[in-house]
């Protein structure tokens, strides 16, 4: 079996790695790079041009540095990905193309993905696929286990121990990933100065206090977060209004529909979406609102409540913090940051690499792939560029 990360060995986001033998040739991830504005035209021969020479791509999860080429794969390539990042990608879909007032290119595509299950294999000629969920800012989340030529490969997608599935990681692999013989493993954090991340948790304790503490709260935070929404919503004040607008609550929805059985942090009982006639009760009541950065009606909100001292938990990367946009959006606002990353520390990594046990571990989705040498000590770490092939 032969392993080529096209985009991804020095960077994060952009994924695109293909998995291929003498006879099957499938792609795990195919995304748009986080810096758009100076993306790279990215064609891969079979795949994206030419004749059909790819049989099937797999997604991890829904985000856009994981999927948002989606629309330039060859038509006839199969597409897979895990049942509710589906659907949730269908509904940013549908709101991208209505707020652009374009007619979606990609609602086709989107409908006629296949989907998985947990647990269990999927052949492609002969590669065979299993995928493992994982906790991940992104809900529904997805490992992939690649076994083909008498080999296995693990690969890890963007994951955590740390969020509210955190504790399923290690179980997972024990039981069912267990031994294989190399490890395809992303490294996003590694560059931050955080050590170790805040369990999503300990953050939802902070903001519950937050909450109590203060009348008028905006939270901006990814309206796909589902656990950060999940765990602030879990923790509203008795009597105090949890609000979002129509789109969130419908993202809301999905996940509540899908999953609010299997969990009570799923079920949202709290979410009301905002309308004017809301306005005294939530001025008389408190609130907790959702908000997004450069929204127009958000904004609009935000400034009635300017003179009475609302406080706004910023809830996101910080780097998106030097945007224009989003500067502006949050200039005169008391703002805190609570935030926790939804990738692995080093501590999680080093965990899947002790239980796991590869020969070779590649590390990708990283802008330093050479911390993996300190990591996964006592194996051989392949510190590769794009487009190279590696053989395992």
């Amino acid at each position: 079996m032969e392993v080529i990360i096209h985009r991804g060995t020095h960077q994060i986001g952009g994924c695109a790695t293909e998995y291929r033998t003498k006879n099957t040739r499938i792609f795990i991830d195919f995304g748009a790079e986080l810096d758009s504005e100076n993306a790279k035209l990215f064609d891969i021969e079979g795949v994206t041009k030419g004749e059909t020479n790819c049989d099937a791509v797999f997604f991890t999860h829904y985000h856009g540095d994981h999927i948002g080429l989606l629309d330039t794969i060859n038509k006839d390539i199969p597409l897979y990905m895990g049942e509710v990042s589906k659907g949730i990608a269908k509904i940013l879909n549908d709101r991208i193309s209505k707020s652009a007032n374009i007619e979606s290119y990609n609602t086709e595509r989107i409908d006629n993905i296949k989907t998985f299950a947990v647990a269990t294999p999927i052949v492609i000629g002969d590669i065979k696929v299993t995928p493992y969920m994982v906790d991940h800012s992104a809900f529904d989340a997805y490992m992939f286990k690649i076994e083909a030529d008498g080999k296995s490969v693990l690969h890890t997608g963007d994951f955590r121990t740390h969020g509210f599935k955190g504790k399923g990681v290690k179980a997972l692999l024990e039981k069912y990933v267990k031994k294989v013989d190399a490890l395809v493993c992303e490294g996003t954090t590694l560059n931050r100065a955080e050590a170790k991340c805040e369990t999503e948790n300990d953050l939802k304790n902070r903001i519950k206090k937050v909450l109590e503490e203060n009348k008028y709260v905006f939270v901006v935070c990814s309206s796909t977060n589902i656990d950060r929404l999940a765990g602030i919503c879990s923790v509203i004040p008795r009597g105090k209004y949890c609000i979002c607008d129509k789109y969130q609550l419908s993202v809301i929805d999905y996940v509540r529909k899908h999953s609010g059985q299997r969990s009570s942090l799923y079920r949202f009982n709290k979410v009301l979406y905002y309308s004017e006639n809301l306005d005294e009760k939530m001025n008389d009541r408190g609130f907790c609102m959702f908000v997004r950065c450069g929204h127009p009606e958000h904004k609009r909100i935000m400034e009635k409540y300017k003179d009475k001292n609302p406080v706004v938990i910023y809830s996101m990367w910080q780097g998106y913090l030097e945007q224009d946009n989003i500067k502006e959006f949050l200039d005169g606002y008391q703002r805190l940051d609570m935030h926790t990353s939804g990738h692995a520390d080093s501590d999680a990594i080093k965990m899947v690499i002790d239980t796991v046990q590869p020969e070779t571990v590649i590390p990708m989705h990283t802008e330093v792939p050479e911390t993996f040498l300190e990591i996964a000590e006592n194996r051989e770490v392949k510190l590769v560029n794009d487009r190279e092939i590696i053989k395992i």
